[in-house]
């Protein structure tokens, strides 16, 4: 009798085991994959599961000065929601770098942090080489909206053994572009209506206009004592949107005949200096273009010293000169002192403005913690990709963060509140959502039709990230050729009075330094990588 009661409780215990199972199977636990078209779930109409004891997982990036796991609503949910405890560890924005590379020098790597990834080739293959980075490649499988991520950056993966170590971080999530641009032409409106001028549409418009500004008066104050546009320091770097123009650049390359050629040697890159040059002889370009740092240029703008310039132009800095122009001219709609050019339509008739690859930066799991570990980072980047947990990270949660009307949003917080709350940072170790706008953000009309403007016509760099070996060429030699770029073209700009004689010259003495060697070892990995 003892014997068949034991069996009998055997028995219900195994087909209450086998309900458990098959009610789990039917559960997709709140996932969905990227990019499908689902309205998300609300967050905090999930049933949770209860575990006694939640998996630690320290998470690194700069984006956590200040956060406390205790005070916010989003790492309680999260907690529930995947048995995770988050532990943010955070830098200040100069010295994050620093900091990480010195918690993983003294074998403190962060279970999840975020670094440049590739854009740190060496010392990312390094920490590859070295075993550090969980290879997420070969946990894709299980993770649909972590595989349907990294499928739009298979290009990546060439150049590490077809593996990916990281996540890269998306800048337009979902927008299915390959490359992206945050930069605009930005140009006072007020000295066109003033000068009776249309906003430049070409690279002879955007001349004429310049050269109007720096001779026209266009202040009204009877002093030429204006210049037609200025850059800021960095190189050469910031004149990109005029080599563009001319369909050429200083630092990609052009496919002739079957061969990859750098265009800093090109005819057009030698049609672009001869066209800056004319600039700064004209005294339309500011001659301080090299010398002005970011805040400078923008003040120059701001006070009518200059009328054009090229900078960052996405929501943030839009509003940002809004504010400035608001703040110098209290009676004036901002509206009507400055606006966007967009790409200018280049020599050859065509639109081209390099882009930049649709990421910023990457998101790594640490490879020797513990499985349990490893599980739960993987499930955390997964919850973050798929739309409820995007849901969450823009919005919040239903009745703390946000009410609903309808299908409409109506926030309950504002946005300093929110800003508040670091644990809203945590969408940025997936994406960083660029083209995203609340229907709160101020400007928002003008602001998605300036990203359009040149966002639309962004290209790729077809040769981003190849992966040639340090053995087959010095590293070193690219930097330095890089280094004489930048002397060589801003004495061309400042100086010259013969143009193609004295980028005859450079281009010899480009080559003769190191880029034969490099347009060898460019072509041989091209080949290799099927580029």
């Amino acid at each position: 009798m003892l014997n068949g009661r034991k069996n009998l409780i055997l028995l219900l215990a195994i087909v209450l085991l086998l309900v458990g199972i098959i009610a789990g199977c039917g559960s997709n636990d709140g996932k969905s994959e990227a990019g499908t078209s689902a309205p998300p779930a609300s967050p905090g109409s999930e049933t949770v599961v209860e575990n006694a004891k939640p998996v630690e997982l320290s998470v690194f990036s700069w984006m956590f000065e200040g956060a406390d796991a205790q005070d916010s609503q989003i790492y309680k949910y999260l907690q529930e929601k995947l048995n995770i405890r988050l532990k943010p560890i955070t830098a200040s924005w100069n010295d994050w770098e620093e900091k990480l590379n010195v918690m993983i020098a003294s074998g403190e790597m962060p279970d999840v942090f975020v670094s440049y990834g590739i854009d740190r080739p060496v010392q990312y293959r390094q920490w590859i080489k070295e075993s550090m980075l969980l290879p997420l490649s070969d946990y894709a499988e299980q993770y649909p909206n972590v595989k349907a991520s990294l499928a739009n950056f298979e290009h990546l993966a060439k150049t590490t053994d077809n593996k990916h170590y990281a996540l890269p971080i998306f800048n337009e999530s979902g927008s299915g572009k390959m490359a992206v641009s945050g930069h605009n032409i930005l140009i006072r409106k007020d000295w066109l209506d003033k000068l009776n001028l249309e906003l430049p549409k070409t690279v002879d418009d955007f001349y004429a206009v310049a050269k109007a500004f720096a001779e026209g008066d266009p202040d009204g104050n009877n002093k030429k004592d204006t210049y037609g546009y200025s850059s800021s320091a960095g190189g050469i770097w910031w004149q990109y949107p005029l080599f563009n123009a001319f369909d050429t650049s200083t630092d990609r390359w052009e496919k002739k005949d079957g061969q990859w050629a750098p265009e800093v040697i090109s005819d057009e890159t030698r049609d672009t200096l001869s066209f800056l040059n004319q600039l700064y002889k004209e005294k339309i370009l500011d001659p301080e273009f090299m010398m002005n740092t970011d805040d400078q240029k923008i003040e120059k703008f701001i006070t009518g010293k200059v009328g054009i310039m090229f900078h960052n132009a996405n929501a943030t800095f839009y509003n940002d000169f809004y504010d400035k122009f608001k703040q110098a001219y209290p009676d004036t709609d901002p509206k009507s002192i400055f606006t966007w050019v967009g790409t200018l339509v280049g020599k050859t008739g065509a639109q081209r403005m390099d882009g930049f690859n649709n990421f910023w930066a990457e998101t790594s799991i640490n490879a020797n913690i513990p499985d349990e570990k490893k599980k739960k980072a993987l499930e955390l980047l997964d919850y973050l990709l798929s739309s409820e947990g995007q849901q969450l990270m823009m919005n919040g949660i239903e009745g703390v963060h946000y009410s609903k009307d309808g299908d409409k949003i109506i926030p309950i917080m504002t946005d300093e509140d929110k800003k508040k709350d670091k644990a809203f940072s945590l969408k940025a170790l997936v994406s960083w959502n660029s083209d995203f706008l609340a229907d709160s953000t101020p400007n928002k009309e003008e602001i998605v039709a300036m990203n359009k403007s040149t966002g639309d016509f962004a290209v790729p760099n077809p040769l981003a990230y190849l992966n040639i070996n340090p053995d087959e060429l010095d590293p070193s030699i690219p930097s330095q050729l890089n280094d004489l770029v930048n002397e060589k073209f801003v004495k061309i700009i400042v100086e010259s009075k013969d143009v193609p004689a004295d980028f005859a010259s450079f281009k010899e003495e480009w080559l003769s330094k190191g880029g034969t060697k490099v347009i060898e070892a460019t072509n041989k990995q091209a080949q290799v990588e099927g580029r």
